[in-house]
C-alpha cells in the first residue's frame, strides 16, 4: 500500500486582512493547508467564505498597500509569504499556475490563442519562438481542441466558452508546474461542459504529478474529483479529510448543512431544503 504523498505546499496559520473605509475585512483567519503532489485538494465553502482569496495568496497575488497577510506559505524551502514580488514573478506560470473562473479575464483578446501559449513557453520555459508555437501546437492538441494548427491562429472570441477554457488551462500547465490553483474553473460553463473540461485538467494535472488546489462550492465535483477536501467558512477551516470520509461522514454541522442542502432527483417532492444557519 502506498505511503501518503509528500506536500508540496504547506499553508500554517494564514491571515488575510483586508483595510476598508469600514474598517478591516478578515477573509483568512488562521488557516492551515497541505497541497500534495499529484493530488486534488477541494477547498469547498459558500461565497464569501474566504477559499478564493486563499487561492489568490498562495499565487502572491494579494499583495497590495491596503492588505496584511500573515502565516506561512512554505514552498521549495520558501515562505511565498515573505518572498520578494520578484521572485514571485519567477514562480508564477513556470511552477505556480492559475486557472480563473472567466477564461477571457485570463486571454489577451488582441493576440491569437497559439501566440499566447507560445509566449508563456518562451517566458517561462526558455524555449525558442520556433519550438515554442510547434508545442503550442500540441498543447492545443492535448486539450482537445480540433485542428490545432488552424485553431492556433484564431482569437480568443472565436471559441466557445468551454473552448477558451482549454486554451486557460494548456497555458496553466504548459510549463508542467507543480502547483495549479483553479478558481471555480467551469462555473461558466453548462454541466456537460463543465464535466469535460473538469476530467481534461485533473488528468493533465495528475499525470504531471501537479498538486491541485480545487476551489469551488460545489460539493458534486468535489465529490467526483478530489482525494482531500477541506470544509472553509467565515475565513476558518471547519473540517478537513480524505473526500470520501468527509462527504460520507461529516462530522461539523457545517458541512451537514451543506450536504443536506444539495436537491435530489430522488425522494419526498415536497422535501424542503434545509437552509445553511448564518453563523453568530
Amino acid at each position: 500500500m502506498a505511503g501518503p504523498r509528500p506536500s508540496v505546499v504547506e499553508v500554517r496559520d494564514l491571515h488575510v486582512d483586508f483595510a476598508t473605509d469600514r474598517g478591516p475585512v478578515h477573509a483568512v483567519r488562521g488557516i492551515d493547508l497541505d497541497l500534495a503532489v499529484g493530488q486534488v485538494h477541494a477547498l469547498v465553502g459558500e461565497s464569501g467564505s474566504g477559499k478564493s482569496v486563499t487561492g489568490l495568496t498562495i499565487m502572491g497575488l494579494t499583495r497590495g498597500p491596503r492588505t496584511t497577510v500573515r502565516g506561512a506559505i512554505r514552498y521549495g524551502g520558501r515562505d511565498l509569504v515573505q518572498a520578494d514580488e520578484s521572485w514571485m514573478r519567477s514562480l508564477r506560470g513556470r511552477e505556480l499556475a492559475m486557472v480563473f473562473q472567466d477564461p477571457m479575464t485570463s486571454l489577451n483578446p488582441m493576440h491569437p490563442v497559439g501566440r499566447q501559449i507560445a509566449e508563456t513557453l518562451q517566458v517561462n520555459a526558455g524555449r525558442s519562438r520556433r519550438v515554442a508555437r510547434a508545442d503550442a501546437v500540441e498543447l492545443l492538441d492535448r486539450v482537445g481542441i480540433r485542428e490545432p494548427a488552424k485553431a492556433a491562429a484564431r482569437y480568443p472570441h472565436e471559441f466557445s466558452g468551454g473552448m477558451r477554457q482549454r486554451v486557460v488551462i494548456a497555458i496553466a500547465l504548459a510549463c508542467e508546474p507543480a502547483v495549479l490553483v483553479a478558481d471555480e474553473p467551469t462555473t461558466a460553463l453548462d454541466v456537460t461542459v463543465q464535466a469535460q473540461v473538469l476530467d481534461l485538467m485533473v488528468g493533465l494535472a495528475r499525470a504531471s504529478d501537479t498538486a491541485v488546489l480545487l476551489v469551488t462550492h460545489d460539493l458534486g465535483v468535489v465529490a467526483r474529483y478530489a482525494e482531500q477536501v477541506s470544509v472553509m467558512r467565515s475565513g476558518q477551516i471547519l473540517e478537513r479529510g480524505p473526500a470520501q470520509a468527509v462527504l460520507g461522514d461529516p462530522q461539523h454541522d457545517y458541512t451537514r448543512a451543506l450536504l443536506a442542502a444539495i436537491p435530489r432527483l430522488h425522494g419526498p417532492r415536497r422535501r424542503r431544503l434545509s437552509p445553511v444557519a448564518t453563523p453568530g
